[in-house]
């Protein structure tokens, strides 16, 4: 018995389902139900499903598709009541299922609509397994904004009137009223609907200019059953007044005669003022071509009085360099003063940076930062001049400075700091160590340095003895001892190892230094120097030919004994 029992309860649920989903949907129109709401109200929307039985029913669900986005969970009832786990933020405690079980529908409510609720939703019915859906639309009525009214235009005595107004849902009805309340003849411009999917309305009509009283304007929301009016009052004419039409043309003809007068008056002045703008641009080119030839011609004076100083300068260049070479001093190194890394020659005429530091005495004269050297000399007064061979060396510093300079730590060399120095930053570049420092290129690069010192009149210049240049000159006034300096900088990848040499005698011309290639023994032109063997490595026995001393030295090196380095 309980098993037919189950079984008969089985099949009558079956059938109830078979029946719900056999059963045609009922829809009202189109594929999609259209339901209109008032604004701030309550839309009920009808599930256009017929159900056969609401007891079989598992889940209605409501949803709604928004463009662009995906569907949102508007309502849920599952399991004889409602749910929101599902629903989204926007709709809970807003919406309802109201279900009638004699008609076999399924009503939602929504709350306090707002003009995001328009849009379609989608009602999902499920018995079991299976689900069945619907789809109604929902439209907001909403009451647009208040008319406008404005004149259009006058024509023979009949006043053009236009009333606009925005914002409608769905499309208002208008109409206009003559101030007997009748309703007057308007025609109405093709509605339009804004980006919000409002309704934009314009109705426009015609009276007479002789009409007198207010004449209304009213636009109605059917749906809503509100309307919307604007008026305007038209005056009676004063007794023995002129019509609006003489008035017009007896302003209009007098205003536009004098702006044709006032035109004709500026296209005058405009041309003349042309005229006069070109007549003065003419005469100022004139003028500036005048200019232009007696600007050429001084610029010509002026070009040869510069080339006429410039070649007295470099000929008072040579003389002084002529004049200072009278004072020529011997100058030596000094030792105590040498960076730890610099390797002196035996007779201190020659430096060069080695590869590490020497076990020399940390005195308070030595240079313990800079690679630097001081000329054992000390000049208080008088003119002094010495040469220093720098050679293809790519980077150098030569000078003068204060004996109190700062020998510990970085220094800073500018005359201020008691330095007066020139230096070959790379290549034809020269720098004087100004503050700023002074930038120049040289025409020619120099082998041979020549340092002059005037104590008395406050100069220090420089001259390139290969070309017989002025290279640059300092002017202070000096005050202590001054000392010559010396700095053969770091090896700049092995192209910057060769030695600064102090002559210890004038340089001569470039062709009495160069020996003949057909002398014995020095066929490639080298000079054979004597070789301090104290400056050795102590694993050499025998020093080999010296090959990397330039042939401009001459006569001024022989001699001299320098290290092979």
């Amino acid at each position: 018995m309980e098993t037919a029992s189950s079984s008969g309860s089985w099949l009558s649920s079956y059938l109830i389902t078979i029946v719900f989903f056999q059963l045609p949907i009922h829809l009202s129109g189109d594929s999609d139900k259209f339901y209109l709401a008032p604004l701030g109200g309550t839309a009920k929307l009808l599930c256009p499903l017929t159900l056969w039985s609401l007891k079989e029913i598992t889940e209605v669900r409501w949803l709604r598709t928004p463009t662009p986005g995906p569907s949102q969970v508007v309502h849920v009832f599952r399991e004889g009541e409602d749910r929101e786990e599902d629903v989204v933020p926007e709709y809970k405690g807003r919406t309802a299922l109201v279900s009638d079980g004699q008609k076999g529908s399924v009503t939602l409510e929504i709350r306090d609509v707002g003009l995001e609720d328009r849009g379609t939703y989608r009602c999902r019915v499920h018995i079991g397994n299976l689900s069945r859906e619907g789809t109604v639309v929902l439209q907001v009525a909403v009451l647009g904004s208040d008319p406008y009214i404005h004149v259009k235009g006058y024509d023979a005595g009949w006043i053009q009137l236009v009333c606009r107004s925005v914002g409608w849902f769905p499309k208002p009805l208008a109409e206009w009223r003559d101030p007997q309340g009748k309703v007057l003849p308007f025609e109405t411009e093709a509605p339009s609907l804004d980006e919000a999917g409002f309704f934009e309305t314009a109705i426009s009509s015609k009276v007479r200019d002789s009409t007198v009283g207010r004449v209304s304007c009213t636009i109605r929301n059917v749906v809503l059953g509100q309307e919307k009016t604007a008026a305007m009052v038209i005056a009676a004419p004063s007794p023995g007044r002129i019509s609006s039409s003489e008035v017009a043309l007896a302003v209009i003809l007098p205003v536009l005669g004098l702006l044709i007068v006032v035109g004709i008056c500026f296209i005058w002045k405009q041309r003349r003022s042309k005229e006069k703008l070109l007549y003065e641009q003419v005469m100022e080119v004139e003028s500036l071509l005048s200019d232009h030839a007696k600007e050429k011609g001084r610029l010509n004076k002026t070009l040869k009085k510069l080339r006429s100083e410039l070649k007295l300068k470099r000929v008072a260049a040579n003389s002084g360099w002529r004049r200072a070479r009278l004072h020529f001093v011997a100058v030596t190194l000094d030792p105590d003063t040498a960076h730890p890394k610099l390797i002196l020659s035996k007779d201190c005429r020659c430096v060069k940076l080695g590869d590490r530091r020497q076990p020399v005495p940390d005195n308070p004269q030595r240079f313990d930062f800079v690679v630097s050297v001081l000329g054992s000399e000390c000049f208080t007064a008088g003119c002094h001049y010495w040469e220093v061979y720098v050679g293809d060396k790519t980077k150098w510093i030569l000078g003068v400075c204060s004996e109190s300079v700062s020998r510990k730590g970085k220094v800073t060399a500018s005359p201020a700091n008691g330095h007066w120095l020139v230096r070959q930053s790379r290549g034809n570049q020269y720098e004087a160590l100004t503050s700023p420092q002074t930038s120049f290129r040289l025409r020619e690069p120099p082998r041979c340095v020549g340092i002059f010192l005037d104590y008395e009149a406050g100069i220090i210049s420089f001259y390139n003895v290969t070309d017989k240049s002025h290279i640059f000159t300092f002017t202070h006034t000096f005050s202590g001892p001054l000392r010559p300096f010396f700095e053969p900088c770091l090896h700049d990848e092995g192209k910057n190892t060769a030695p600064l040499i102090v002559c210890a005698e004038l340089q001569k011309s470039e062709e009495s230094i160069v020996p003949k290639r057909d002398e014995k023994g020095h066929a490639n032109g080298d000079v054979a120097l004597k070789v301090d063997s104290s400056l050795l490595p102590p694993q050499a026995p025998e020093l080999p030919p010296h090959r990397n001393v330039s042939p401009d030295l001459g006569p001024a090196l022989q001699g001299l004994t320098v290290p092979y380095f």
